[in-house]
């Protein structure tokens, strides 16, 4: 995918977002635009195809590195109570205790929670 496709791609996404990564239940948190573009530990990340980004409206992309981050929009789109669940199962590694009692009325309120 050349840049000017990458960069089409990014503006379709909103921010916050979060990466959850295949077979691990942390999430990386993203809060912006430039903090996603200059992140120099996502540009040198090797992805799995099971890799996905999830925007504050709950829409998916598939994350795919060959000599730049690509983000790939899909079909698909989270809703909040498995975002929800995302973030239950990440603030639980972390020994956050009563993470079961999490509940948020919105994904931007779910992912600022990170």
């Amino acid at each position: 995918m050349n840049q000017s496709n990458y960069q089409s791609n990014l503006s379709l996404v909103n921010f916050p977002v979060v990466i959850k990564l295949h077979a691990d239940d942390e999430l990386m948190l993203i809060a912006d635009k430039s903090n996603f573009e200059d992140d120099q530990h996502l540009k040198d990340m090797y992805f799995q195809p099971q890799d996905i980004l999830i925007d504050s409206l709950g829409q998916v992309f598939k994350l795919h590195k060959a000599h730049e981050l690509t983000l790939l929009k899909t079909a698909n789109v989270m809703p909040l109570d498995d975002v929800i669940k995302l973030v239950q199962l990440h603030l639980s590694n972390h020994g956050t205790c009563c993470i079961s009692k999490f509940s948020a009325d919105s994904i931007p309120e779910a992912l600022n929670c990170l």
